[in-house]
């Protein structure tokens, strides 16, 4: 009897044992921060553009004592990614309001521009609220994510018309000159000629309201809503070739004079060699008018760059014969002495070359 109430008392202090066990491991209470987002599955419309699509909300989570100080970090990525490419962390103290709201517009361009997905692309991305605790003693914070459905969506095609005093159409809107719309919406490029006088822009060629005039300086875009708005325009002081660069997002504008329209390499360093007829055209860049870009191999020996595939015309130089790919500063002239770049047999490679015509400077970038 007495073995069997033995028994009895080893299994009991047994079970006690592990439940103080189970205990000792159990430093406070399970986590309660918890995310929610306003809806599970988005479908984003560029109509509602600056209406909020979604909400991101969590409640306070635990207690941690008045010795401690809690801040919630808030970030969002794609579902997948461990956070390594996420938005910028948001940092929203203890007593602050616990969301964070993104428009329909805001989480497109993450979309689109930041994580490089296709406009129209279903995507799962993955937020996270982290309550950081700063106190005398380390607590380890809690964290809460939740994962939401989004559809991107197909920015529409926004046309921009030019016209003014300053080109052909004058301020005849069915005869304005239409801009190419190089993204939908957002960057827009021309080039061609343009006489003494101003330029706007124009959304119909039915109409000359609505307009983007001309806002506090030569780079700021306005939109003009009505005939009692100001009617400001750019300004052209010298008749010739120009290059307009306008970022709508931005309401910005750049439009520069610009003297030489293309730009070739030629010489035994390119492909080319010296066969004018194949000199090698360099990429105008839209964005920075008077800017262009070379991507490619360049051996041992020289090199110039023609304006035109011509020796009759102007060619840029560098300063003196034998010119270094380390010095920036460049000239141009027709004729003269014959200048080149000399590329040194440790240095042939695959190069980016950027030539600004208007600062006169060239950058050679080995790759």
């Amino acid at each position: 009897m007495r073995a069997i109430y033995k028994i009895i008392f080893i299994f009991l202090l047994a079970v006690f044992s592990i439940a103080c066990s189970d205990d000792d491991n159990n430093d406070g209470p399970v986590d309660a921060l918890v995310l929610k987002s306003s809806n599970d599955t988005i479908v984003l419309d560029e109509d509602k553009a600056d209406e909020i699509a979604v909400t991101f909300s969590w409640n306070k989570g635990i207690d941690r004592g008045p010795e401690n100080t809690i801040v919630y970090i808030f970030r969002l990525d794609i579902y997948g990614a461990d956070f390594e490419t996420s938005t910028d962390p948001i940092e929203i103290p203890a007593d602050g309001e616990r969301a964070i709201v993104y428009t329909n517009k805001e989480l497109n361009d993450l979309l689109v521009k930041k994580w490089g997905y296709y406009p129209g692309d279903e995507v799962m991305l993955q937020a996270r609220v982290v309550a950081k605790v700063a106190g005398p003693k380390f607590i380890y914070p809690e964290i809460s994510v939740v994962e939401v459905d989004v559809k991107s969506y197909i920015i529409a095609p926004k046309p921009l018309y030019l016209l003014g005093s300053a080109t052909q159409a004058g301020l005849d809107p069915s005869k304005a000159t239409k801009m190419t719309e190089a993204e939908n919406g957002v960057f827009y490029h021309w080039r061609g000629n343009l006489k003494t006088g101003g330029f706007k822009f124009i959304m119909s060629t039915n109409s000359l309201l609505p307009s983007l005039n001309k806002g506090t300086d030569d780079e700021a875009l306005v939109e003009r809503l009505s005939d009692s708005d100001p009617d400001n325009m750019f300004t052209i002081e010298r008749e010739g070739l120009y290059a307009i660069a306008l970022f709508r997002e931005e309401s910005k504008i750049i439009y520069h004079y610009v003297p030489y329209p293309t730009l070739y390499m030629i010489g035994n360093a390119t492909s080319a060699e010296w066969s004018i007829d194949k000199a090698l055209e360099m990429q105008w860049d839209p964005a920075n008018p008077n800017t262009f870009t070379f991507e490619g191999d360049l051996k041992a020996g020289e090199l110039k760059l023609p304006t035109l595939r011509s020796w009759d015309d102007d060619t840029f130089r560098p300063l003196v014969a034998d010119g270094s790919i380390n010095d920036t500063r460049l000239q141009v002239y027709k004729g003269g002495d014959d200048l080149k770049w000399k590329v040194n047999d440790d240095e042939a490679g695959k190069y980016k070359i950027t030539v600004n015509t208007e600062k006169m400077t060239i950058k050679f970038e080995k790759q």
